[in-house]
């Protein structure tokens, strides 16, 4: 029996640029606040980052994730991934994940 082959795909950058912009929101910090601790001289690139027109580097991924306390993949969404709210108390929303190829994974193996 062959073993199931993930499909991999590229990342979105307008989804990932909206779930980075929400992550940093919800967490209670301003574009200039991460500006400051990723020691960016302007705030362009973030705004850049938050409309999808380019992805932060792995060097700031990994500073975000300290500053969130989130795993960098858990900034970064495929262009076949998909996101649902689910409602918390004081009608706050979080993000939980869904991956669409975990599903084709779990399909093909069984």
């Amino acid at each position: 029996m062959s073993k199931p082959q993930l499909q991999y795909t590229s990342l979105d950058m307008v989804m990932t640029g909206h779930l980075i912009k929400r992550l940093v929101s919800e967490a209670g910090y301003s574009v200039s606040e991460i500006q400051h601790k990723l020691g960016l001289s302007c705030p362009q690139p973030i705004y850049r980052w938050y409309k999808g027109q380019n992805l932060p580097s792995v060097d700031h991924l990994f500073i975000l994730s300290g500053i969130l306390g989130l795993h960098m993949e858990d900034f970064l969404l495929q262009k076949d991934e998909r996101l649902w709210l689910v409602e918390k108390s004081e009608n706050k929303m979080i993000f939980k994940r869904l991956l669409a190829y975990a599903q084709k994974f779990l399909a093909s193996a069984g």
